[in-house]
């Protein structure tokens, strides 16, 4: 990734401060890391606050930079060493075998001279060992049964591991022939599970279990479930390969929202990709409460992706109802979005979860004083009395008077 790309990697850097930065010859978070807070803050027309806590995350991201170039550094002289010391390694080999080879020319001369002398010792032996023959001859016969009696101990203790050996093997074949029955069986059972009908898998799960007062028939099964609060069935329906009917699957997504288990949270997460019924899992998401949800959530509030207008404003809604101050960063991003529906979603939810963190005071504060949308305006106006402290009193003080009588209550705490 470039330096150019990494701006947007500071939080609360979006769009619209990276490019005033860039515009203004500020190209990489190392050129940042280098200015003043208060340069910064007039280049990318932020609050100063804003500014320190890029400038902090920039000189951040610029250290571990230099500890790469370190590190690489430390590995190029690591590996020249090595290279040395394999070559003085292998001089040294040389030198050796130059040695070894004269101390064997050393060694067959002294090689012949012994066997001459071994010669001479061997016929003066001879002489002397005519009369020692039949002694020998009994220790031989001796050493003889000895030996047989040694052969038939390592026989009997080889036949002993031999048949162990075969006790083991023939266990491990039946382990090997066990598991391929048990994957023949789970194989079988998945063909079966495909061979099955969406009814027939509806039927498994229980829905149909009681009298057709509904239609389709399912839906009865349904509110039962959803009356005895049991979100698994309704899960596993989700789940049915080919069940795309568009009314069921929107009752069944508002069930689990009704119900409130943390267990669907995968199943609703996964249907936020569904066009049909997005809309509806972040209903249930948001009742839910899990902060499981918010980084899919936070990501259809990024800006570089397509989203439509009303499925962001929803996602921005969303976080805010499940109040996960991760979110945070990612609204007061939101609060220079086009659109002002999606702006005044951001600054909802930002007033929901009810912390200053991310620059969210000074981004509402911006908003307040110069989005052109007077609901926008009141929504920043709220937020900033939810979030409460010093710093957002001060700002709310001074729109206590203001033009717009909703906003003026709003900052007046009426």
């Amino acid at each position: 990734m470039s330096d150019n790309d990494r701006l947007e990697e500071i939080r609360g850097i979006g769009s619209t401060y990276a490019g005033r930065l860039r515009e203004a010859g500020v190209e990489s978070v190392a050129e940042l890391a280098e200015m003043s807070a208060a340069e910064a803050a007039e280049t990318a027309d932020a609050p100063e606050k804003t500014v320190e806590g890029w400038l902090e995350q920039a000189k951040g991201m610029a250290g571990k930079e230099e500890e790469v170039a370190e590190v690489e550094d430390e590995e190029e002289s690591k590996a020249e060493t090595e290279e040395q010391e394999v070559a003085e390694e292998e001089a040294e080999e040389s030198v050796e075998e130059e040695m070894e080879a004269e101390a064997e020319d050393d060694v067959d001369v002294e090689t012949e001279e012994e066997a001459e002398e071994a010669d001479e010792e061997e016929k003066t032996e001879t002489a002397e060992g005519d009369g020692t023959e039949e002694d020998e001859g009994d220790s031989e016969e001796a050493e003889t049964d000895e030996g047989d009696e040694a052969e038939e101990e390592d026989e009997t203790v080889e036949t002993d591991e031999a048949e162990v050996d075969e006790d083991a093997e023939e266990a491990e074949n039946e382990e090997d022939a066990e598991e391929e029955a048990e994957e023949e069986a789970e194989a079988e059972e998945e063909e079966e599970e495909e061979d099955k009908t969406t009814k027939q898998k509806l039927a498994e799960l229980g829905f149909f279990d009681n009298d057709f007062t509904e239609f389709p028939p399912e839906l009865s099964g349904l509110k039962r479930f959803k009356a005895e609060k049991n979100a698994e069935p309704i899960i596993q329906a989700l789940r049915i390969q080919g069940y795309d009917t568009i009314f069921m699957r929107r009752e069944l997504v508002e069930a689990l929202g009704r119900i409130g288990d943390e267990a669907a949270v995968d199943v609703l997460v996964e249907e936020l990709r569904n066009n049909d019924t997005k809309l509806d899992a972040m209903d249930a998401l948001g009742r839910i409460g899990s902060k499981e949800a918010t980084d899919e959530l936070v990501d259809m509030l990024d800006p570089e992706k397509r989203v439509q207008t009303h499925v962001r404003a929803k996602a921005a809604e969303t976080v805010g109802k499940i109040g996960d101050e991760a979110a945070v960063g990612a609204l007061v991003d939101t609060l220079e979005n086009e659109s002002p529906k999606v702006r005044g979603a951001a600054a909802d939810a930002l007033a929901h979860i009810g912390v200053d963190g991310e620059g969210a005071v000074d981004a509402l504060a911006k908003t307040l004083e110069d989005d052109p949308e007077e609901s926008v305006r009141l929504s920043a106006a709220k937020a900033l009395r939810e979030i409460g402290g010093d710093e957002a009193t001060k700002v709310l003080e001074e729109y206590e008077n203001d033009r717009n009588e909703l906003v003026a209550r709003a900052a007046s705490g009426v």
